[in-house]
């Protein structure tokens, strides 16, 4: 596998910060409910809720990593997923001018090895300060 720092591109910026916003609003909500309708007052908002989303999110970049990796689960019509796509633009040189005329690239528009790295990567950067979060509230 090649090294995770290598992979990340100037593009991914994008998809990396929409999906981690999402998911900290998500998760926002998910630790006001938890707050709301099944806490009795034991534990705070940041140590039961904080520290459960936090896990969830470190398995998920784990599953990613392992995807990265070369592990896949195999399901119906998988290898049909991926066929009508389109090759990306390739400059043959670096000149301002090349880029002037393209896009911003959304999540789907990346290809699926990219895709799995942004989310491992907004996974990471939303689960960790979760837990640190939670672990540092149980312990004061």
């Amino acid at each position: 596998m090649k090294k995770l720092t290598s992979m990340y591109k100037r593009y991914m910026f994008h998809p990396i910060l929409y999906k981690t916003v999402t998911r900290t609003s998500i998760v926002a909500v998910l630790m006001l409910l938890w707050q709301r309708y099944v806490s009795d007052g034991t534990f705070t908002i940041w140590e039961a809720p904080g520290f459960l989303c936090g896990v969830v999110l470190l398995i998920w970049a784990w599953v990613d990593y392992l995807r990265l990796d070369g592990v896949t689960i195999h399901h119906l019509l998988e290898e049909f997923k991926g066929m009508g796509k389109r090759q990306k633009k390739i400059h043959s040189t670096r000149s301002i001018i090349d880029y002037a005329d393209e896009k911003i690239v959304s999540f789907e528009e990346l290809e699926p090895q990219e895709r799995t790295y942004c989310s491992l990567l907004s996974n990471l950067v939303l689960g960790l300060p979760l837990v640190a979060a939670a672990l540092i509230a149980s312990a004061l």
